[in-house]
Order: C-alpha cells, then sequence, then structure tokens
C-alpha cells in the first residue's frame, strides 16, 4: 500500500489516489521477515480490498468580489471606456493575488461606453486689441478652431457652417505728416536649390494724408527698419560633389601648381558614392605660368657711361663695376655671386 497523492486541486473538492498492490507470502524466515511475490487481485479477495481513491479538500477556494460600480465614461461625447474594481478575496475576506482565483470566471473590468454623437462648433478668440496700422486703413485678427464638446482640437473642415472670419478692417484715423517704412516683395531664392539668400527693396516713406513721398532712410532712423534679406531654400540638391579652397601655389613664377580637396556629399553633410564622377572636380592645376624676371632695386643705377662694354666683357664679377653699373649688371643673364643677388635682385 502506497502513500495517498497529493489532493488534485489548490482548493474546494477534489481526489487523491493511493496504489494497493496484492502479494503472497511464499516463505517465513527465523527471524520473522517475510519473502512475497505480487500476485493477481483477486486472490486477496475484494471484502477486504483497500481504499485506492479518495476526496480531498486544502482549503475552501477564494472567489471574485466586485468592488465598486462602474465609473462614470471616459469622455463626454462619442466611444469611451468605463472601469470597475474587481478583486480576488479568500474565504477570510483578504484579498489575495489573482492568480488564486479562476482566472476564466473573472468579471469583466472595462467595457466601452457610447455617450452619443460629439458635437462640433465654431470657436473664435477675441480680436486683437490695435489696429495693424498707425494711422489710415489697417486691420484686426483673431483665431478660429473647430472644436467638440471634450475640447479636442479638429481639423478646421469637421465644423458645419460658414467659418468665421479671421480677419477685419479698422481704421486708425488719418495719416498726417507721419513717416514710415515701405516693404517690397520678397525677390527670388539666389540658389536654385539648397541654402540661398532672397532680398527686397525698403524706402523710408513721408506720408501726409495719402500723399506719399520717398525722403532719405535716416528720416525713419526712429523706427524699427525691415530686413531686407534672409536666408531661403527651395529645395534640396541632392548628392553634389564639395571643394576646398585652392592651396598657396608651389612657385611665384615659372609654373606651379595648388591643389584642393573633393568631397561627395548628400544633403545632410553626410559621405555619399551617388556622385556623377564625370562631374568629379580637378584636384590639382598649374599656376603662376608667368616667367620669372629679375626685379631691379631702385637704389641700383648706373653711374658709367659704357656700362654696356663692362657687361660684354663680364667684368661684372669684379665689385668696382658691379658697383659703378648696378642696373646693366643686374640686367644681364650672367650668374652673379650670391651676395650681390641678395643685395640688388629679388625673384
Amino acid at each position: 500500500m502506497g502513500e495517498w497523492s497529493e489532493c488534485s486541486r489548490r482548493c474546494g473538492p477534489g481526489t487523491q489516489h493511493r496504489q494497493v498492490i496484492c502479494r503472497q507470502v511464499t516463505h517465513v524466515h527465523a527471524n520473522g521477515t517475510e519473502t512475497s511475490v505480487t500476485v493477481a487481485q483477486e486472490l486477496c479477495g475484494t471484502s477486504d480490498r483497500l481504499v485506492t481513491k479518495s476526496t480531498c479538500q486544502l482549503k475552501i477556494c477564494s472567489q471574485w468580489e466586485i468592488r465598486s460600480e462602474w465609473s462614470s465614461c471616459s469622455v463626454p461625447c462619442g466611444v469611451g471606456q468605463r472601469s470597475r474594481e474587481v478583486v480576488c478575496v479568500s474565504n477570510q475576506g483578504e484579498v489575495e493575488e489573482d492568480e488564486e482565483c479562476n482566472m476564466n470566471l473573472r468579471p469583466d473590468t472595462l467595457q466601452n461606453c457610447d455617450m452619443g454623437v460629439c458635437a462640433r462648433s465654431w470657436f473664435t478668440s477675441l480680436w486683437s486689441q490695435l489696429c495693424s496700422t498707425e494711422c489710415g486703413q489697417g486691420n484686426q485678427t483673431r483665431t478660429t478652431v473647430c472644436l467638440m464638446d471634450h475640447v479636442t482640437d479638429l481639423p478646421l473642415d469637421s465644423c458645419e457652417g460658414e467659418r468665421p472670419a479671421e480677419l477685419k478692417s479698422c481704421d486708425s484715423g488719418p495719416c498726417k505728416n507721419s513717416l514710415e517704412w515701405y516693404i517690397g516683395p520678397w525677390g527670388q531664392c539666389s540658389a536654385e536649390c539648397g541654402n540661398g539668400t532672397q532680398s527686397r527693396s525698403v524706402a523710408c516713406i513721408f506720408n501726409d494724408d495719402g500723399r506719399m513721398e520717398v525722403v532719405d532712410q535716416f528720416k525713419c532712423s526712429s523706427l524699427s527698419q525691415p530686413i531686407t534679406a534672409q536666408p531661403c531654400r527651395l529645395k534640396p540638391c541632392g548628392v553634389q560633389w564639395y571643394v576646398t579652397e585652392w592651396s598657396m601655389c608651389s612657385r611665384s613664377c615659372n609654373t606651379g601648381y595648388r591643389v584642393r580637396v573633393g568631397r561627395c556629399l548628400a544633403d545632410n553633410i553626410s559621405p555619399s558614392d551617388r556622385c556623377d564622377p564625370t562631374l568629379t572636380p580637378e584636384s590639382r592645376e598649374e599656376c603662376n605660368k608667368h616667367p620669372c624676371v629679375a626685379e631691379i632695386n631702385p637704389s641700383c643705377s648706373d653711374q658709367y657711361h659704357n656700362c654696356v662694354v663692362v657687361v660684354q666683357a663680364r667684368l661684372c664679377v669684379y665689385p668696382y663695376y658691379r658697383s659703378v653699373c648696378c642696373a646693366s649688371c643686374s640686367r644681364s643673364n650672367k650668374t652673379y655671386p650670391n651676395s650681390f643677388q641678395r643685395n640688388h635682385i629679388r625673384r
């Protein structure tokens, strides 16, 4: 006979089992112990057969309890939700974890609620207190919105009826001997794509009861001057080549070279490989192609009437002739000592 198994349910009526085996004694030892073998159940008879199944109950099951009524709907109109409190309670009235109750029998805690169609109406702010001009005809403004009963901003076409005006004219009285800025329309953007600038004309106007006259701008200096230029961007340029400025030329004469670095960048200035390779900017070019010409020191002049002969006779290598025929010796194509070149020739 085995031990009873655990109860089949954690709470409420359940069952438990144990194993019962019929055994026949085949030998009794001197020390009183027995040797037995398992035989058919029928050999043990039915009247004395032990019970193998029994009812059990560990505890009374906890139950769901509704603690509150349904709350108000979450919206004053339209479809919303309402809620209530549901808890799992033991037979002693203590709140327990939800797992202690049968989750399949749990009452709903949320429920949809329909409060009917929401009314939509036009709402407007108050008109601005000041007219847009200090004199003459101007405008007053206000803001118009379409709202539901529960103050949710809707697209302006959701309300029925004509939308209330947001602009009305006003008169600030006649303009007499007043100065004001005239502002022209913005011009075209300087760039077809990417960042550019656009400008507009601004003029100082003297208004004498409707008679306009352009005057010097300094007469309007007491007024806040409108801006005449602003950045503009019509559309992204896509990937394009960017280059640095050219470097300094490697030589001042007799043809040198200068270099720059090119990069293919996207609109967000991140590297890209989608630029047209046929438009790759040159990264090196020649510069200062003019020949080097000796520049004569202004203080260097000929003091001898026949310096041409001195040059032809190659006498410029001597300090005396180099001094009295300084200009002629400097213009010659001969090679002079370094000290002479430093003093009289600057390349």
